[in-house]
């Protein structure tokens, strides 16, 4: 005799039949599970629990399209049954019916309309069939209802990254990076993409425990120094700038330029403009010149034209670029002692950013120059606190940021006349503007 002819017909026989059926079907004893299902069914040819797993149980062992008409008919048997509803999109999206699996996931969220997890497949579904605007409403959904939850994150930065649209994509892949296990990843990263959120004290964290893992790298000691305001050196090491910059040498412009907006040689070329008209006639000094973005900027008014960078990397891109009559590898305070007029144009576009305290620095360039020579450089500033107004401050960024007055005092102290200064978004960063000033100077006679 049979499991139902043993204990009768009734709802709550066949309700304790299918407890079982669901525990062999989790089970993996398929053979029982379907058996229990069709034996149920046999007494209620509409039992929405017999039929939605019997469903299930179709589509997994390939019998597609009896399995969805099951599940189908128990989601209509029961229309607030949320769990269900989603059981149906994920079939659905299973066999790639993305518009069906939208609709039914819709149909889960009408029920119930508090699930992460179904807004997330809902956005999957539409990002499948092309309706990308929904797509991000549903996993920006998502989030407000779990904001780790790491797939809508993922889905987010990659429709933005696709777009083209980096500093969103950065956003959210910063906080799907950010979640836990941290173990096994990039303490740098962790650093970065902390600091991208705002989460400085967190930043601050793993750069410390990257410090004491590589106590020799310059690296996260001033990263440290940056986000946790402990121990601001007055300017970055030679160590920190060199290691820095090889690191991103060759992916730099692109970064730069593309990825942060970057305006550096066009707001210099208008600097430019203000010592004259171009006629190749100033031995020109690039200090900082990094992979020589600003070379062809200067090469109209360089008679000669010197680069100097520590970035031995970054100085292969300036030599494959080309322009320059020299290079040389050396920081540039060592570069230009003993250097005495032997320029015209000292041109320095965000090298002075690595620069705390600007007098030193200043002074070698003074003392480069001839007489009524010209000092072009760029800093940033900080547009809440004017980077203390008494001075600098290193920004969490990493570079510093410099006020007006200390600016034109360290000018004046150090035998210069301000010529121009100009306000200018020198990058973006982390979908903000980076607001900084066009310096141009000249060496008293």
């Amino acid at each position: 005799m049979d499991s139902l002819s043993q204990v009768g017909t009734g709802s709550e026989t066949l309700l304790q039949l299918l407890e079982q059926a669901i525990g062999f079907h989790t089970a993996g004893d398929l053979q029982k599970a379907e058996k229990i299902y069709r034996e149920v069914l046999v007494q209620d040819p509409v039992h929405p629990i017999a039929l939605h797993y019997l469903g299930i149980f179709l589509y997994q062992n390939g019998q597609d399209e009896e399995g969805v008409q099951n599940i189908r008919l128990s989601c209509a048997l029961q229309p607030d049954n949320a769990a269900w509803h989603n059981d149906l999109g994920n079939v659905l999206f299973a066999l790639r019916e993305f518009e069906e699996a939208s609709d039914a996931y819709q149909a889960s969220l009408d029920a119930a309309p508090h699930d992460h997890i179904v807004w997330n497949n809902l956005g999957s579904s539409q990002l499948q069939h092309g309706d990308t605007t929904g797509a991000i409403e549903s996993f920006k959904q998502a989030l407000e209802l779990n904001a780790e939850f790491g797939p809508a994150l993922i889905h987010l930065g990659n429709i933005y990254e696709a777009a083209g649209d980096k500093m969103n994509s950065a956003h959210y892949q910063c906080r799907a990076f950010v979640l836990p296990p941290h173990e096994d990843k990039s303490k740098q990263m962790l650093g970065i993409s902390y600091y991208f959120l705002g989460r400085l004290q967190e930043a601050a964290a793993h750069y410390r425990d990257w410090m004491s893992e590589e106590p020799d790298n310059p690296i996260p000691a001033h990263m440290f120094a940056a986000c946790a305001q402990l121990d601001v050196p007055e300017r970055a090491s030679d160590g920190y700038i060199e290691k820095h910059f090889d690191r991103h040498a060759e992916t730099f412009n692109a970064n730069l330029v593309d990825s942060l907006a970057y305006r550096g040689p066009e707001l210099m070329q208008q600097a430019l403009q203000i010592v004259g008209a171009p006629a190749k006639q100033f031995d020109v000094l690039d200090i900082g010149c990094g992979t020589g973005l600003c070379a062809p900027i200067i090469a109209p008014y360089a008679r000669s034209l010197i680069g100097v960078d520590l970035s031995g990397k970054m100085l292969e891109q300036a030599k494959a670029r080309g322009g320059y009559d020299h290079l040389f590898k050396q920081e540039i305070t060592d570069y230009m002692t003993g250097k005495t007029a032997s320029s015209d144009l000292v041109f320095s576009a965000d090298t002075m950013i690595y620069f705390g305290d600007l007098e030193k620095v200043f002074q070698k360039v003074a003392t480069t120059l001839r007489e009524k020579g010209y000092f072009l450089f760029t800093v940033e500033t900080d547009a809440e606190t004017g980077a203390q107004d008494d001075g600098f401050s290193l920004h969490p960024s990493g570079r510093y940021r410099h006020s007006l007055s200390y600016v034109t005092r360290c000018l004046e102290q150090l035998g210069f006349e301000l010529l121009d200064v100009k306000d200018a978004v020198i990058r973006e960063e982390i979908r903000q503007p980076v607001l900084g000033m066009v310096v141009v100077a000249r060496r008293k006679a």
